[in-house]
Formats: C-alpha cells, structure tokens, sequence
C-alpha cells in the first residue's frame, strides 16, 4: 500500500481546516471589527472586509480542490471524454 506524501496529507488538511477558518472570519466578533464609520471608495468597511473574505475563502477553496484533485490516487479525471458504456 503506498502511504501519501507530506504534501497529499497536508492538502488533504488544509481541506478539512478551511471551512473552519471560513467560520472564524465570518463571526460576528471579526466582523465587528471593521464596523466602523470608516469607508473605501464610499463603501463601508465592513462591507469590504465581508467581501475580500469571501472571495479569499472561495480562492482558497478552489486552490485546496485543486491540489486535493491532483494528490489523488486515480490522478485528476480526464474532462470531455465520455464515460465508459458500463457506467450506466
């Protein structure tokens, strides 16, 4: 049986520690930080701290698939070939 390498085991981690992470920042108390009078470009701070995490959380997500995908043991799936005719 072939063990995982260091680097399949930490994506695999990673995968399983990001929605946790994604929590934490969206908590209200994290939150809060940012509601503050202050603004970027006329939009509230809060709004854009909301907004960069998401879309951190969502680029992290897609990294972290990514790897995970790869590490796999069959390799990442072959896209536009169709599925063998004993699928069905």
């Amino acid at each position: 049986m072939r063990r995982p390498s260091a680097d399949a085991r930490a994506a695999h981690d990673a995968a399983k520690i990001l929605p946790i992470a994604a929590a934490v920042l969206l908590l209200p108390p994290f939150i809060l930080v940012f509601a503050t009078p202050a603004t970027i470009a006329g939009v509230p701070l809060i709004v854009v701290y909301v907004f960069a995490a998401w879309a951190v959380i969502v680029l992290a997500a897609w990294l972290v698939a990514r790897r995970v995908e790869l590490d796999s043991p069959d390799g990442p799936p072959d896209v536009g070939e169709p599925p063998p005719a004993d699928a069905r």
